[in-house]
């Protein structure tokens, strides 16, 4: 039988002579001083699987001192009826506190600049969510963009990855793979191997190692490692993602991981 790390090792191998992710791209720096919202995803139809239901809710003002563009995730249909009141009553409440504190930012910035006589710029809310899986695995994203007046704004993405059983539970990183094998040596290697092998991005990214709480998403088999804006590299990045094959992480998982992804 191989040695723990004689079998961490190989998977590495493998995974690193097979991958053929694609880093990520590294995007221009905004010249202008007007706020460039991002690409922000379309208002959520209502989405249905396995009972489970997703549809959006909607909250729209604007006022001279500011815009506020929600629409966050409503869900029904879920196992745990507990979990699941728990969940919409926090993204709602997430909305609200975010609703409140523009307004409250915006209307004192309104006043600072009458009165220091410097022309006001309208601060901007936008909420939106993506859907990646609804039934046994119930998985959307929640990007947040804000616009307080300055060179440019703010996004931060929030993943859900939920596993839909009769007591419900929001996975993190380190819940989704057998105990025994270091799977952060693992994607460790494999997103400092995409980045060694991308020019553009090698001498701008500070990446050491992924938290066990990192953001992570499965899209069509892969799983995706996401970093939020200045966490590995500078503003004019994004939000940098790794995309990890399917073959480079499966056998690593919990079967009752496995017995939830679609």
């Amino acid at each position: 039988m191989k040695s723990f790390q004689s079998l961490t090792l190989s998977l590495v191998g493998t995974a690193l002579l097979f991958s053929a992710a694609a880093a990520p791209a590294f995007a221009a720096t905004a010249q202008s001083a007007a706020p460039a919202k991002p690409a922000v995803p379309a208002a959520a139809v209502k989405q249905v699987d396995h009972g489970v239901v997703i549809a959006p809710k909607v909250i729209q003002m604007k006022t001279a001192e500011y815009e506020a563009n929600i629409s966050i995730p409503v869900i029904s249909g879920m196992a745990d009826k507990a979990f699941e009141a728990k969940l919409n009553a926090e993204l709602l409440q997430f909305a609200q506190a975010a609703l409140k504190e523009r307004q409250v930012m915006s209307k004192q910035d309104a006043a600072d600049s009458k009165k220091n006589g410097y022309p006001m710029r309208p601060h901007a809310l936008d909420i939106s969510y993506k859907v990646q899986s609804v039934g046994k695995l119930v998985a959307f994203s929640v990007q947040t963009y804000i616009y307080a007046g300055g060179a440019h704004g703010i996004t931060d993405v929030t993943y859900y990855n939920i596993a839909n059983l009769n007591t419900a539970k929001r996975l993190q990183l380190s819940d989704l793979f057998q105990s025994g094998f270091d799977y952060r040596y693992v994607l460790n290697n494999l997103i400092k191997q995409q980045i060694r092998t991308n020019p553009e991005i090698a001498d701008v990214y500070s990446f050491e190692t992924i938290a066990d709480n990192q953001s992570f998403s499965f899209e069509n088999g892969n799983l995706v490692i996401h970093f939020g804006q200045y966490e590995i590299a500078p503003y004019a990045a994004g939000m940098p993602s790794f995309t990890i094959p399917k073959h480079s992480f499966v056998n690593l998982l919990k079967p009752e991981v496995k017995a939830l992804l679609p």
